[in-house]
C-alpha cells in the first residue's frame, strides 16, 4: 500500500477561497520514503500579511513559480493509487479538492488523518497539534508552517504510527470517498463538500422532490457522507440510490437540532424515518399504585389508553434513564421493575434503597421521592430559558419552558440577550408541546452540563 503524506500552505483568506502557495508530498510505504515532490506555487493573488509572517512566504517568493494548473497533472500522477495522509487531513484535502474543482477536475483519494490516529495509537498527550506532538515524541520540526518541513515531520509521525499499529487499526481510519456511480444521477456530489460539518438537521429528497428522510447530527456533512457510503443493508442502499437533493439547517445547538428533527418527522412522516424505530418514541414511563400503596414505575410500550409520564425510543433507552433516576432519587429497583423476584433489591444490600422492597420504609415516605421525580420531569411547572450554542459565535440558541411546558426555540444575538433577557420573545419560533419534546429536553438536561438555565419571573 502506498501513502501520499501531504502538507500545504495557503494564501489565508476565507477557507473557501484558500489558494495553495506551497505543497509538499512524500510517498511512503509505512516503513520508508519512496519519493518526494515539493514546490512553491504562484496563487495569482496576494498572500495575506498574517500568513506571510507565519510562513515566511511572501509575494516575491512565489512570483515566477508554477501556477497550480501547471503542476496539477503532475500531482495527480504522483499521488495515483495512494492514500492521502495529512495532519488534520480535512484541511489539506479540502483545499486541494477545491483547487482541482476550479480546473473542472474531480480529485478524489481515500484519506487518513494523523491527528485522529495519533489519539488512538499514542494516547495520553495534552495536545496533538503537529508542533506539540512532534516535540513530545522527539520528532524534529525546524521550520513549522513550511510545507516540506511539516511533511517530513508528519512522515516521521506516520512511520511511528505504522510501527505501533499491531491491530491494523490504521485501516479503520482510512476514509473512502463517495462513489458518484452508485448515487442518483441528479445528486450534485460537489455540493456536499460545501455542507458545513456543524450541528444541524438535514433532509433528503427524491427526484420527485418528495421528502424521504430527516436526520440530525453534530457533524452533518460527515453524517450525510456516511449515508451516501452506506451499503450495509438493502434498505440503506435503496435510500442512498433515491437521494436526488439534500437540504440542511444549522442549529448550533444539539438540543434544538433534536427538537427540530422530531417536529419535522412528525409533520412530514418521511418514508425512511417511519422504517427506523430509533426515531420513534415507542416506549413510555408509567406509574401505578400497588396494593401496599407504593408507587411503582415501569417502562413499557406506549398504548392509546394511557398517557406516559415520559417517552423513549426503546425499552433499553428508557431503562437507562430509569436506572439513573433510581440512583438520584434513592428509589427501589424492585418497585421500578429493575429487579426480578420478591426479595430485597440489590441497592438495599448496599444501602442505596431505604427498604421499600422489604417494608422497612413507609409508602408515604417512598412516594414523596417518586412525586419529586414526577415534578422534575414536568419541570416543576416553572418558567425558564435553556441557553445553548447558536449557529455562529454572535448568537445564543435558546429553548423556552413556560409553566413546565415546552413553548418553542429560537436564536438571539448575544448583545440583545445580555441587555435584557426578555428580548428573546421576538426571536421565538413557537411550537406546540408534547411528551416527546419534554423527553428530549429532559434527556439533554441530564446529558449536557454546558446548557445554561435562566429562570423567568
Amino acid at each position: 500500500m502506498k501513502f501520499a503524506i501531504v502538507d500545504i500552505e495557503t494564501t489565508g483568506d476565507k477557507p473557501i477561497n484558500f489558494k495553495v502557495i506551497e505543497i509538499a508530498i512524500i510517498l511512503h510505504d509505512g516503513d520508508k520514503e519512496l519519493d518526494r515532490f515539493h514546490t512553491l506555487v504562484d496563487p495569482e493573488e496576494r498572500i495575506n500579511p498574517f500568513i506571510a509572517r507565519l510562513t515566511g512566504i511572501h509575494d516575491s517568493d512565489v512570483a515566477g513559480k508554477p501556477k497550480f494548473y501547471e503542476i496539477a497533472k503532475q500531482v495527480v500522477e504522483f499521488t495515483q493509487d495512494a492514500i492521502f495522509v495529512a495532519h488534520n487531513v480535512s484541511f489539506d484535502y479540502s483545499v486541494i479538492r477545491r483547487e482541482y474543482k476550479r480546473l473542472g477536475y474531480d480529485f478524489r483519494l481515500p484519506h487518513l488523518c494523523t491527528v485522529q490516529t495519533s489519539r488512538i495509537l499514542i494516547p495520553g498527550h495534552k495536545s496533538y497539534g503537529l508542533k506539540n506532538i512532534t516535540k513530545a515524541l522527539g520528532i524534529p520540526l525546524n521550520n513549522h508552517h513550511r510545507a516540506i518541513d511539516d511533511t517530513e515531520a508528519t512522515a516521521h509521525l506516520f512511520k511511528m504510527l505504522w510501527e505501533k499499529d499491531r491491530q491494523n487499526e490504521l485501516y479503520n481510519f482510512i476514509k473512502r470517498e463517495i462513489n458518484p456511480k452508485v448515487l442518483h444521477p441528479h445528486l450534485d456530489v460537489d455540493a456536499i463538500d460545501e455542507i458545513p460539518n456543524k450541528t444541524g438537521v438535514y433532509r433528503f429528497y427524491n427526484d420527485q422532490d418528495e421528502l424521504i428522510y430527516i436526520g440530525k447530527s453534530i457533524h452533518i456533512r460527515k453524517r450525510i457522507e456516511q449515508h451516501l457510503k452506506n451499503s450495509k443493508t438493502s434498505k440503506a442502499v435503496e435510500m442512498r440510490e433515491r437521494i436526488a437533493r439534500i437540504d440542511f439547517q444549522l442549529t448550533g445547538s444539539e438540543l434544538i437540532a433534536l427538537l427540530q428533527e422530531s417536529y419535522l418527522i412528525k409533520k412530514h412522516l418521511p418514508i425512511y424515518n417511519r422504517a427506523q424505530r430509533t426515531t420513534n418514541f415507542s416506549h413510555g414511563l408509567y406509574m401505578h399504585e400497588d396494593r401496599q400503596g407504593f408507587y411503582n414505575l415501569t417502562i413499557k410500550k406506549i398504548t392509546l389508553t394511557e398517557d406516559p409520564l415520559m417517552t423513549f425510543t426503546s425499552v433499553q433507552n428508557g431503562k437507562k434513564y430509569l436506572e439513573h433516576w433510581v440512583e438520584e432519587y434513592q428509589l427501589c429497583q424492585r418497585l421500578c421493575q429493575l429487579h426480578k423476584g420478591n426479595t430485597s433489591c440489590f441497592n438495599y444490600t448496599i444501602k442505596k434503597c431505604n427498604g421499600a422492597c422489604v417494608n422497612e420504609e413507609s409508602a408515604e415516605e417512598y412516594n414523596h421521592r417518586v412525586k419529586s421525580l414526577m415534578d422534575d420531569l414536568n419541570f416543576r411547572s416553572e418558567s425558564f430559558l435553556i441557553l445553548d450554542k447558536g449557529r455562529n459565535t454572535k448568537e445564543h440558541g435558546f429553548v423556552l419552558i413556560e409553566s413546565g411546558q415546552y413553548k418553542g426555540y429560537g436564536f438571539i444575538p448575544r448583545y440583545q440577550f445580555n441587555r435584557k433577557t426578555e428580548n428573546f420573545r421576538k426571536h421565538l419560533h413557537k411550537k406546540k408541546n408534547n411528551r416527546d419534546y419534554q423527553s428530549i429536553i429532559k434527556m439533554q438536561l441530564t446529558r449536557n452540563e454546558k446548557l445554561e438555565i435562566f429562570h423567568l419571573d
